[in-house]
């Protein structure tokens, strides 16, 4: 998977975690298809010297649930379940890059998967369940 330069990326906005991990790129690659991107710092790496899977997992979750949230118009909605599988390592100074798509959409819940890939390796493998939330809390501004 390359970074595709053409799509309309713009940044996850920097507010709490999304601020300390990121910064994040998202952007619309299909109907219910969305591209994440961080590039590797030496702050996401682990004792191992590669990055941390805390960090993959998080760029999937963040393409996943844009993914959820934008297909759904922008509808309030939280992660239920989130499974991923690690391939291989993720360097720093690469680019992670995910891939989700939503597969199915039913009662109020939005069936995801994803995958990660770095320095042109699959790194990991996830799926997902996101739940649409009935009504936005007071105060919150939801959505990526």
């Amino acid at each position: 998977m390359e970074f595709d330069e053409s799509l309309p990326w713009r940044r996850v906005r920097g507010e709490g975690f999304n601020a300390h991990v990121g910064p994040v790129q998202i952007a619309r690659a299909g109907e219910t298809v969305w591209h994440a991107a961080l590039d590797i710092e030496p702050r996401h790496i682990n004792v191992g010297g590669v990055c941390h899977g805390g960090v993959i997992l998080f760029v999937a979750d963040v393409a996943m649930g844009a993914a959820t949230f934008e297909s759904g118009g922008g509808h309030p909605c939280a992660t239920i379940d989130l499974d991923c599988h690690f391939l291989a390592a993720a360097k720093r100074g690469e680019r992670l890059l995910a891939r989700a798509e939503q597969m199915r959409r039913v009662r109020g819940l939005s069936f995801m998967q994803c995958e990660l890939w770095s320095g042109g390796r699959q790194v990991a493998r996830g799926a997902g369940i996101w739940k649409y939330l009935e009504s936005r809390a007071p105060g919150s501004t939801g959505g990526p």
